[in-house]
């Protein structure tokens, strides 16, 4: 009887079989002219919400989420013009005097240089680093070195003495001397340092250098105890 009824094209729409183990049950859900069709069968109707895509239930992979991002343009040295440290002053020694075929120590005191503002309307950092020294002697000749040198007091070296930054002038009179210091720039917008591709390239000021040649001679007594004698 179960069976014709479910078989049957009636008002019958369902069919559950259940199998316990010893027994067997079928029923049925009888579909009634303007009734849902899912009442009394405990089954919940269709949610009329749209469905989500398929493709967007990522939640790492949002395609229903928007974003807008805003990219800075690369920034240049020609940027950075604002930020530049000023150019160290060069010296020498002895101070402003040179000795023909004796080593002249030229220094420069150019340290890392950090400086704060704003570039692109946003708060940066920008920070210059010497990477190289170019002494340019003013006799045609130039040296390059990595760092910017040290007095001989401070390499605990005596006068004349030859060091990394140091020059022999080849001839007697008065020649003006310039360094170039080469710096390396990074800038940080809060998230980091990032390199800004170039070098920027200092020079100082002229530093005048007068060569003498020193004559042995015999005399009576030194300059310290005759300061009008010959030579002195």
């Amino acid at each position: 009887m179960a069976a014709s009824a479910c078989g049957a094209e009636s008002a019958w729409t369902a069919c559950p079989v259940e199998n316990t183990g010893t027994e067997v049950t079928i029923g049925a859900s009888q579909t009634r002219p303007g009734r849902d069709p899912l009442e009394g069968n405990g089954r919940q109707p269709p949610s009329t919400s749209v469905p989500i895509n398929p493709g967007c239930t990522d939640p790492l992979d949002r395609c229903d989420i928007l974003y807008e991002v805003e990219l800075l343009r690369e920034v240049t040295l020609n940027d950075l013009a604002s930020f530049a440290p000023q150019a160290p002053p060069l010296t020498g020694q002895p101070t402003g005097v040179a000795i023909v075929g004796m080593p002249a120590n030229f220094v420069v005191d150019a340290d890392t240089h950090t400086v704060t503002g704003e570039l692109f309307d946003l708060p940066v950092s920008v920070r210059f680093t010497p990477v190289s020294y170019l002494f340019v002697h003013g006799d045609g000749t130039a040296r390059e070195a990595p760092t910017g040198g040290a007095t001989w007091e401070e390499l605990g070296q005596p006068q004349f003495s030859a060091t990394a930054t140091s020059h022999a002038y080849g001839s007697r009179g008065t020649f003006t001397a310039h360094a170039a210091v080469r710096y390396s720039a990074a800038v940080d917008f809060g998230n980091g340092w990032a390199a800004v591709p170039g070098i920027l390239e200092l020079s100082t000021g002229a530093y005048a250098v007068d060569v003498l040649e020193v004559r042995t001679a015999l005399v009576e007594r030194t300059c310290v105890e005759d300061p009008g004698g010959p030579g002195c």
